[in-house]
């Protein structure tokens, strides 16, 4: 008797996003594979959302530089096709890898059809950083002038240096780069050199990098606990600090970033 194929207990849009929730058994399969992953595989310096203080570390090792740049990769998880998925599970050593493949894959909910990686699958982030390192991208980045910074957050590539020419150059080489992966650039966030940028709800500048004002301001338009408001002063203070090492705040309340509350919305549709 046929087995149905599902691994997902419901899906819903949100930002014109769709999530899925994942379901037990896509829970257990994705801290397997996350496990696999990690063993056979070692992640470049330049990735930081797998390292603690993520893009805050980021944005204080850009901000020695003078000139920043950045690209934003479009619909990133959903850009991962399921038999593209499968080549580099095999390629790093993980057993059964179409087996893994399969079962972190969904029905491709945009145009192109297929199956791809889901955003809110546990190992949806590890797999997409995984299948991007080994693309042209992680090529190129790995290539790069040492006098050139670079860190991949996510979907999020910010290149910095002393020299706005040899920026421009190191950018238009990762503009080919993120074709030649088959990725699509978001326009809207893509910023090319200059000596201030925003990135992560963040200013960038040389020597300064400070939340921005609307973001504040977004976060003040609701009302919050004092606790999350405390929080988030925190995370203020921490990414304009220029004293803030990892660490430094063990006994202090958790990164804002990474202690907020995740919502849990019922779902809008149902697939």
């Amino acid at each position: 008797m046929p087995v149905m194929f599902e691994n997902f207990l419901y899906s819903y849009w949100k930002n014109g996003k769709p999530i899925y929730a994942p379901n037990p058994f896509s829970e257990k399969l994705g801290a397997d594979i996350k496990r696999q992953v990690n063993k056979a595989y070692q992640f470049d310096n330049f990735i930081y959302h797998f390292k603690d203080g993520s893009h805050v570390v980021a944005l204080h090792k850009h901000r020695t530089n003078k000139f920043f740049c950045r690209i934003d990769i479009s619909r990133f998880f959903y850009s991962v096709q399921r038999n593209r998925l499968k080549r580099v599970l095999k390629d790093v050593g993980i057993f059964r890898a179409e087996y893994y493949a399969k079962w972190s894959t969904v029905k491709n909910p945009f145009a192109g059809g297929g199956y791809v990686l889901p955003y809110g699958f546990v190992q949806s982030p590890i797999l997409a950083t995984l299948v991007l390192a080994k693309s042209p991208i992680g090529e190129y980045l790995r290539g790069l002038d040492p006098s050139i910074t670079a860190s991949v957050y996510m979907d999020d590539i910010c290149l910095s240096g002393p020299d706005q020419a040899a920026l421009q150059v190191a950018f238009e080489g990762l503009l080919q780069a993120v074709e030649e992966a088959g990725f699509t650039l978001n326009d809207e966030k893509t910023r090319p050199p200059a000596e201030q940028i925003d990135i992560f709800n963040c200013s960038l500048e040389n020597g300064d990098t400070r939340v921005l004002p609307e973001r504040i301001d977004d976060f003040y338009s609701v009302d919050r606990s004092q606790a999350s408001e405390e929080g988030f002063e925190v995370y203020c203070d921490i990414v304009k600090s220029h004293t803030w090492r990892i660490g430094a705040r063990k006994k202090r309340r958790r990164l804002y970033f990474r202690t907020k509350p995740k919502a849990k919305p019922a779902p809008a549709a149902t697939t």
